[in-house]
């Protein structure tokens, strides 16, 4: 009997003296077999692959997070948690989730290839799907002074923000900043534009004027031309300059994407010319 007890005990301690090696080297019996830590991540994030294959999202951004929270020096680790997030923003509606994965990214990963890509993701969920634009701002600009290789459009973006903000000085600010940084932009006339917009908001009527004249002579083909022409026209109503206005509108036929835009406002102006003409 002593014996029998004797060989328990020391299997017993055997088992404990081997838990305790597993412990000690990151591995784990899986299915009798022994797996590293290494080979466990992979495993896992073969598993999460397949979820995300087989369209279970949330089970599939599970499996990937739980590969950053278990096993965060591993490889693996910035890839999974920044797939994690795109699960979330992408299929499961969730913008405030993935954007703690994301945040999660550029901060715990700075050397990671996925970190760029975060900030961007970043930028775009506060500036598209939750609207803080103030946030979006110093997430831009972030980018922008890290020197991105399309800065042109990170500066466009953050002149939208200012401008979603109401703060027009800046936009135009913004935008202004990108015509003298960025002379060979292909965004060079959408952003005059809408700084002839910025302008006309403001009610400065002759800075609009000038603005939407340049636009159109610089860029006579591109989309903003008929645009700046249309603006213009409503510039032209607005300080009662009828005929100049309707003149300028019509040479907007068969070319203005809203052609009933473009006759509700002909159709505007005709009024006002005709009740101008009764009240002399």
């Amino acid at each position: 009997m002593s014996r029998r007890k004797g060989r328990k005990s020391r299997r017993r301690l055997l088992l404990i003296l081997f838990l305790l090696l597993l412990v000690a080297t990151g591995g784990a019996v899986i299915g009798g077999e022994f797996y590293s830590r290494e080979a466990i991540a992979e495993r896992q994030f073969a598993r999460a692959e397949k979820l995300l294959a087989e369209k279970k999202y949330a089970d599939a951004s599970g499996a990937f997070r739980e590969i950053y929270q278990l096993y965060p020096n591993h490889h693996l680790a910035p890839r999974s948690l920044f797939t994690s997030g795109e699960i979330k923003h992408l299929y499961l509606e969730s913008p405030e989730k993935a954007l703690l994965d994301f945040l999660l990214v550029e901060k715990t990963y700075p050397d990671s290839d996925f970190r760029e890509t975060a900030q961007r993701r970043i930028a775009a969920l506060y500036m598209e799907r939750l609207e803080d634009f103030e946030r979006a701002v110093v997430a831009y600009q972030k980018l922008l002074d890290e020197g991105v290789a399309d800065a042109d459009g990170i500066q466009y973006r953050i002149g939208e923000a200012y401008f979603k903000l109401n703060n027009f000085e800046q936009a135009r600010i913004e935008w202004e900043t990108l015509l003298k940084r960025s002379p060979e932009s292909a965004l060079l006339p959408e952003a005059l534009y809408r700084i002839g917009v910025t302008w006309s908001l403001e009610k400065d009527y002759q800075a609009a004027e000038e603005t939407f004249l340049q636009v159109m002579d610089a860029y006579p083909q591109s989309p903003y031309a008929p645009e700046a022409r249309f603006s213009l026209a409503a510039i032209y109503e607005e300080q009662e300059r009828l005929a100049a206005a309707l003149d300028l509108l019509e040479t907007l036929q068969g070319e203005y994407l809203s052609q009933k835009a473009l006759d509700k406002k002909m159709e505007q102006v005709r009024e006002r010319m005709t009740r101008k003409k009764k009240a002399i």
